[in-house]
């Protein structure tokens, strides 16, 4: 039997994330950290030369807070955030590649050989920027990233394999609730795999808020019992003392109908108890802004023709909460499965991660000569799996567009003569990956020289099916690129420039503009770092490849 390619699943996690790889058996199976733990907390202290990631570092945030980065994963893609350590302010993506490197050196000593080809997980609402960051996050680390996948994509394959029974077709609902993000998202599982029908989330919404309104309700607790005013926003070690007791209480009143902590500060205490009804009363909004994000989902679904669902899986460590299971229940009258909340992601990651490399070999002995039967059974031959595990490789993870994509266009002038700017979409989000779409535009004067194409996310519905396509302002639009393309002097106003946009499976988008009367075109590769940001992130990359990482 050949040695099998070792390519581990990562779920990258806003608190905790996890590591999965498919054993010799063919099986999914999620690997322990150095400490034997079976996830990492997503915690960074900077500890001079070196970087302690995990539980340790966890702990020393309240005695170091300033030196303690804690839920990075909420700034992926914002190139506002550094954190400062050492005279070095790391973006994002260099503090998530301390934790990737601690997780993925834990796995190569547990498996007992390197592994630098991984499959990484994210929201399915993440942005290009924020996609784009994390893969840019395995690289930095040292990685070989070959794919993004969107977590409750990764956490359905992990369930369908694990069903086994894909011969009907059925609508499967992932309400995947996090530490640091939620995405609901509607999946087709077929005898062809998986087909993400459409996806909705918010990824400033998870388990963290519902810490923090605890860590607040704790505080107002403490300052009546005490008579003190401490707020723990200005206390930050205060804060995270009762951060630590938030998150150990809301595990607590998962099984319990109560919980009871000691809350100590400046040689003050107050004991205090928390009762569960308490608790999901003053989380109530948290909890309805993922039902109603999920019901618009499902309203989106029904315009698409998928107004059902057959089951119900809650992922994502923070759907234990009972107040999830219970009100999920009511509003949709369908029970819910909570399936393997800390490590489905992970393991439906790795599931892809190893289909991707038995596809290949697949391909490549189809390239040999071998019928494509032959070749899958020469696979398994090869490698000791079952003919189903090769067959199941060949199966479709078909993702969708989570953002809408468009350009800026002139639509008429106001009574001041001013441009009334709005913007033309192209691809909307929730079109099924990969997808391209041409538009023909046109010229705005006589003898224009240039158009400017200026590139625009936005989180827009498409119209009904038969609407017409409308005009969007530009309020609420975010900008990714602007470019210029030169047209033929002497063309008369509203010549034609045709614009095509290119989203492939991975997210990347290609967006192409054509001049018919010169032959000349304008492309672009979006994200893609300009020349002075990527010297600057070179810097810090060295840099942080100098430290060791515990």
């Amino acid at each position: 039997m050949a040695k099998t390619k070792k390519i581990i699943g990562i779920d990258l996690g806003t608190t905790y994330s996890c590591v999965a790889y498919i054993n010799d058996f063919g099986q999914a199976e999620i690997i322990p950290n150095a400490e034997g733990e079976r996830t990492t907390p997503s915690v960074v202290w900077f500890d001079k030369k070196r970087v302690v990631v995990g539980q340790e570092a966890k702990e020393m945030s309240n005695i170091y807070p300033d030196a303690v980065c804690s839920f990075v994963k909420r700034n992926m893609g914002n190139e506002d955030f550094t954190f400062d350590a050492d005279s070095v302010a790391y973006t994002p993506e260099h503090v998530s590649s301390f934790i990737l490197r601690k997780i993925v050196k834990d796995a190569s000593q547990h498996l007992g050989e390197a592994v630098k080809d991984v499959v990484i997980t994210c929201p399915a609402y993440f942005s290009f920027k924020e996609r784009e960051a994390t893969k840019r996050a395995g690289e930095i680390a040292g990685l070989n990233v070959l794919q993004i996948i969107n977590e409750p994509t990764a956490a359905a394959f992990a369930y369908g394999v694990k069903a086994n029974d894909n011969s009907k077709e059925r609508f499967v609902l992932v309400y995947d609730l996090g530490g640091g993000t939620f995405d609901t998202t509607l999946i087709r599982i077929s005898k062809d795999g998986l087909d993400v029908v459409c996806t909705d989330g918010d990824h400033q919404l998870g388990g963290k808020d519902w810490d923090d309104r605890l860590v607040r309700h704790l505080a107002e607790q403490f300052n009546t019992a005490t008579h003190q005013g401490v707020d723990p926003a200005d206390d930050t070690e205060f804060y995270y003392d009762l951060l630590q007791k938030a998150e150990n209480m809301k595990k607590q009143l998962t099984d319990k109908m109560a919980a009871k902590t000691t809350v100590a500060y400046q040689g003050n205490k107050a004991a205090i108890e928390v009762k569960r009804e308490e608790f999901e009363s003053i989380t109530a909004d948290l909890l309805n802004k993922s039902v109603e994000l999920t019901r618009s989902l499902m309203s989106v679904a029904a315009k698409k023709g998928c107004p059902r669902f057959d089951q119900l899986l809650l992922v994502g460590g923070s759907s234990r909460m009972t107040q999830v299971a219970n009100r999920m229940k009511k509003e949709f009258g369908v029970e819910p499965q909570i399936f393997e909340p800390d490590e489905a992601v992970a393991k439906g990651a790795a599931v892809i991660g190893s289909n991707v490399y038995l596809s290949n070999l697949i391909k490549e002995k189809v390239e040999t000569g071998l019928t494509i039967d032959a070749a899958k059974k020469a696979v398994a031959d090869e490698k000791g799996y079952t003919l189903d595990v090769v067959q199941n490789s060949t199966k479709r993870a078909r993702n969708v567009a989570s953002k809408t994509f468009g350009i800026t266009v002139l639509d008429g002038y106001d009574a001041t003569n001013k441009p009334l700017l709005t913007v033309s979409n192209l691809i909307y989000r929730n079109t099924p990956l990969p997808a391209e779409k041409t538009e023909q535009f046109a010229t705005i004067a006589k003898d224009q020289r240039l158009v400017i194409v200026e590139l625009l996310e936005n989180g827009i519905d498409a119209p009904p099916q038969g609407a017409p396509e409308s005009s969007e302002p530009l309020d609420g639009m975010t900008a990714l690129w602007s470019g210029e393309l030169p047209v033929k002097p002497g063309l008369p106003q509203y010549s034609p420039v045709d614009v095509t946009f290119k989203v492939d499976e991975g997210g990347r988008l290609i967006i192409t503009a054509f001049d018919p009367a010169s032959g000349g075109k304008l492309y672009k590769a979006i994200p893609e770092l300009d020349e002075a940001k990527r010297r600057e992130l070179e810097f810090i990359t060295q840099r942080s490849r100098e430290l060791t990482v515990e």
